[in-house]
């Protein structure tokens, strides 16, 4: 999946003057673009229907995950999401380093619902 088309997407509907206080709200571990989650959710849905892929595209996940803005972490566990029916007891490991990198309550528990559905 093209991670520049989404960081488009993201950009154009971000409130820069909401990146401060979302990154106050996660204690300024991580900087924010200033995209609310419905926006977001509703960016992360269209662009995958534009962007199917076949199983789980494993590169598209470490792509946002590698990405300095928060957004991009949630898009990630939102996308896997979808995917969670794809999802295998091999996956466990991918999802363990997610969960080791970038750690923090909000995507540990993303994290954690797709551990419990493999």
């Amino acid at each position: 999946m093209k991670i520049d088309e989404l960081e488009k997407r993201l950009l154009a509907v971000a409130d820069a003057s909401q990146a401060q206080p979302m990154k106050a709200y996660m204690k300024n571990n991580f900087d924010f673009l200033g995209v609310r989650t419905p926006d977001r959710r509703k960016v992360a849905r269209q662009f995958f229907k534009e962007f199917k892929s076949q199983g789980i595209d494993w590169d598209f996940v470490a792509a946002c995950w590698s990405k300095p803005y928060r957004e991009f972490q949630y898009i990630a566990i939102d996308y896997l999401v979808t995917k969670k029916k794809d999802l295998v007891l091999a996956d466990l490991p991918r999802l363990k380093e997610l969960a080791q990198t970038k750690s923090w309550w909000d995507s540990i528990d993303g994290l954690d619902k797709l551990v419990g559905k493999i």
